[in-house]
């Protein structure tokens, strides 16, 4: 069966022009058994499987996991934090059980999840900074250059406004029909063996190919806009979606959308059940190039579908990458399911589901351009409509603004999607030499100093919103002594430096330099799915003894 399947990749690649041909891919180190609470050693590269932790992006879900300047690292539990005498840690194997390391030797902590606490809550609003971090939370109002928002996780923050890059207020009002997700319950789910979509901190991640998480949504509107952030560690992604499906399980096995995301390029199929099985057609344009780049990255997609009208649209962070139009004649009625098929077994994280009405507006070419490089404030509406001109406040559920074109109006926040501000008032804050860079769960980030770590009360000081105490719950990894350099071993070379390389990963796909590229040629869609194709049907076959 090998044999045969080789055989059939090298003809089909040989087919899209490529002339070198596979080799075997050297084996994957097996690495040695570790005793919990022992020393961890670091490897000096990348493995060629990504691990295989309840959560790839954030700590394992059991211990705390400390990394040093020098490249040592060891499992353990944190104890606390002091700026003047250093880091307390447990470790189980050594005596006296309390460790003090001295700050100056940190690299970062990867803290174990965390029970939620019952005060905890998904905040709608987000808010990200001029130097990269990124902030969840309810939006109060703005006055006096001074943003309010409210956080379960450090009370009432005031955020200078001349730090915020963009402000997605988060209180689109009137059709929303999902926000989420909060739990996985209501969720279904298809598993590659035992690994599958696990949720963690309100999001689904994968590492493997083949996974499939879908959920129904009855209410599902005639004219409906779903989004999502869609998260990758390295490499590129590559996911299936299955648009409007009877078939939770499949991307393909039903009445459906199958909007296909790969690392260059997006393309559709419309698949529908006729006369007892599967007819698939594919929508055209055939495909529209889009490069997602190599990881890690994070993007917000908008799918965009009208049923009277059978238009399909796409959006990548603001910028409409196609449309396509569903001639498929006799076609059964679509459905009301979405989900999610990873195609790669490069770590992928989806989070911030919404589903609404669409207007049928898409957004201008020059959009997101004329927001990126805005002298002026930039605000991009729900419906994808757009103003510019001066932010002067924001009220509970009203903002002013002063507009080039309009003179003073007041605008519904309901009605507001992002808000790009002027780049040439933005300011990036200073960073001070001690320094702390921390992950929040829900991928948000703060940079500070931290002041004092008592139990489960974290008080730090950052250079947009001053002093905070944190709950200590919300943080998933925190970098000290950022501007220091990290020993080799603590360091991964550039995926991008790597030769080309052809692997069959444990899932079974096939990955050509992390992003389906051969001699730095990208392969085709068709080729991608089809040699997709090819090893499904390997694993689905008995190999004979």
């Amino acid at each position: 069966m090998k044999r045969a399947l080789f055989f059939t990749v090298s003809g089909l690649l040989a087919l899209t022009v490529f002339a070198q041909p596979l080799l075997k891919p050297p084996p994957a180190p097996v690495a040695p058994p570790r005793k919990p609470g022992g020393l961890k050693p670091v490897p000096t590269r990348r493995p060629s499987t990504p691990p295989r932790s309840a959560s790839t992006f954030t700590a394992d879900s059991k211990t705390d996991q400390l990394q040093l300047i020098r490249g040592n690292g060891m499992l353990g539990q944190f104890l606390g934090f002091d700026p003047q005498h250093g880091l307390s840690w447990n470790h189980p194997d050594i005596k006296p059980d309390t460790l003090t390391i001295p700050a100056d030797r940190i690299s970062r902590i990867d803290f174990a999840v965390k029970p939620v606490p019952a005060n905890a809550k998904s905040h709608s609003g987000v808010i990200e900074f001029s130097n990269g971090d990124r902030l969840a939370g309810e939006v109060l109002g703005m006055e006096n250059n001074k943003l309010r928002i409210s956080t379960w996780y450090a009370g009432e923050l005031a955020v200078d406004r001349s730090a915020i890059r963009t402000l997605s207020p988060g209180t689109i009002t009137g059709s929303s029909l999902y926000s989420g997700p909060v739990t996985k319950r209501g969720w279904k789910e298809t598993r590659t063996g035992t690994l599958g979509w696990n949720f963690s901190d309100g999001g689904f991640e994968s590492t493997a190919s083949g996974p499939v998480i879908g959920r129904s949504f009855p209410k599902m509107p005639a004219k409906a806009r779903v989004e999502f952030d869609l998260e990758w560690k390295r490499g590129s992604p590559s996911v299936y979606i299955g648009f409007m499906t009877d078939n939770l399980t499949s991307y393909s096995g039903g009445n459906c959308y199958s909007i296909r995301l790969t690392g260059s390029s997006v393309y559709i199929y419309r698949y529908a059940k006729v006369g007892g099985g599967i007819r698939s057609q594919r929508l055209q344009p055939s495909s529209r190039s889009y490069s997602f780049g190599i990881g890690p990255k994070k993007v917000r997609i908008a799918l965009c579908h009208d049923a009277s009208k059978r238009k399909v649209a796409v959006i990548i962070n603001g910028k409409l990458v196609g449309e396509w139009n569903d001639t498929m004649a006799a076609a059964p009625p679509l459905s009301n399911g979405l989900n999610f098929s990873s195609r790669t077994s490069n770590p992928m994280r989806i989070s911030r589901i919404t589903i609404s009405e669409w207007s049928g507006n898409l957004p201008g070419a020059g959009n997101v351009a004329a927001a990126a490089g805005a002298k002026e404030d930039f605000v991009l509406f729900a419906n994808d409509d757009s103003i510019t001109g001066k932010l002067q406040t924001i009220g509970k559920d009203v903002m002013k603004f002063k507009s080039t074109t309009f003179g003073d109006v007041n605008i519904p926040l309901g009605k507001v999607g992002t808000i790009h501000f002027a780049r040439d008032t933005l300011v990036i804050p200073p960073t001070p030499a001690n320094s702390v860079r921390a992950t929040l769960a829900g991928s948000s980030r703060i940079t500070g100093v931290i002041k004092g770590w008592e139990g489960n009360q974290v008080t730090l000081t950052s250079p947009v919103f001053g002093e905070a105490t944190f709950d200590s719950n919300i943080f998933r990894r925190v970098e000290f002594n950022l501007g220091k350099p990290r020993s080799a071993s603590t360091t991964h070379r550039n995926p991008t430096s790597r030769r080309n390389t052809v692997r069959l990963d444990n899932a079974g796909i096939i990955e050509i330099n992390g992003a389906m590229q051969l001699n730095g040629r990208k392969l085709p869609p068709q080729a991608i799915e089809r040699l997709q194709e090819l090893q499904g049907r390997q694993r689905a076959i008995p190999r004979k003894r």
